[in-house]
This record gives C-alpha cells, sequence and structure tokens, in this order.
C-alpha cells in the first residue's frame, strides 16, 4: 500500500473518531472501563500516521493528543457527552504508545515491508 493510501485510511479514522465521540451513546456498565477505549483509539490513530508519516512522529504524538483535547472541549458544549481530563489523558498516553510503537516497528521491519512513498 502507497504512504497516500495509508494516509487517506488514516484521516477516515481521525473522521470516524470525531462522530464517535460526538454522536450519544449509552454509558458503559463499569465505571471508567471507556479509557481502555481512548487509549487504544488513540494508540491505532498514532501507530497510523507515524507508520504513514514516518519523519514526523513527535508532531504526530502532539497532533492526536491536541485532538482529544479539542474532542473533550467539542464533548463539552453537547447536552449528551460531557468533558473528562481522564479521556485526555487516556488519549495521551495511547497516542504516545502508538508513536514508540511504530518507532519499534520501524526499526525492526525491513525496508522492502515498510510503506512506499508515492512517485509524483
Amino acid at each position: 500500500m502507497t504512504r497516500i493510501a495509508f494516509e487517506r485510511l488514516a484521516w477516515a479514522y481521525v473522521a470516524f473518531i470525531w462522530v464517535m465521540s460526538l454522536i450519544p451513546l449509552s454509558m458503559p456498565a463499569m465505571p471508567n472501563s471507556d479509557k481502555i477505549g481512548h487509549f487504544l483509539s488513540y494508540g491505532l490513530l498514532a501507530l497510523w500516521f507515524s507508520l504513514a508519516r514516518q519523519k514526523k512522529l513527535p508532531h504526530i504524538w502532539l497532533l492526536a493528543s491536541l485532538m482529544g483535547v479539542a474532542i473533550e472541549f467539542a464533548q463539552a458544549l453537547t447536552p449528551y457527552r460531557s468533558f473528562d481530563t481522564h479521556d485526555m489523558l487516556a488519549n495521551a498516553c495511547g497516542a504516545l504508545i502508538g508513536t514508540l510503537l511504530a518507532v519499534a516497528l520501524l526499526q525492526w521491519l525491513p525496508h522492502s515491508l515498510r510503506i512506499q512513498t508515492d512517485k509524483s
């Protein structure tokens, strides 16, 4: 898969996170169990973008974390969602682990298996 195609899928995932974060959903049965979902969602987001844009890893972690902060503020403006600093922390931690996982994968994967850059 080319870098552009991989990046387009990553942007679609960004849209998915925004939609899922702002639509009304029922609360989880166990308190704070949503933090696992936050951690995994932002970990995958950072991993995906880090693999697509291999030279911008610190920026990816920061932007993913800031997106989580922005979504929390947007949720505060809705009648059915709430602002939660613990969600922001779970988002940032997930993004950090996703970025670090990408660093490890990029060092471990042979160059031939990495995402190919488009030549245009």
